[in-house]
């Protein structure tokens, strides 16, 4: 199974690292250099298939 690919809400095209800590995931944005909630980040596959 290939692991979808998550999207930064706030740069919409830069890809996000999994951080996991304590049993919570987390995704943190080295473009932003901001901690990202796992409830805003956006699926790439889905912002294509709106285009």
């Amino acid at each position: 199974m290939m692991k979808e690919k998550l999207i930064c809400p706030d740069c919409n095209q830069k890809e996000v690292e999994e951080v996991n800590a304590c049993g919570a995931s987390n995704y943190f944005c080295n473009h932003c250099k901001k901690l990202i909630s796992s409830s805003r980040v956006k699926e790439k596959n889905n912002l294509e298939e709106r285009k």
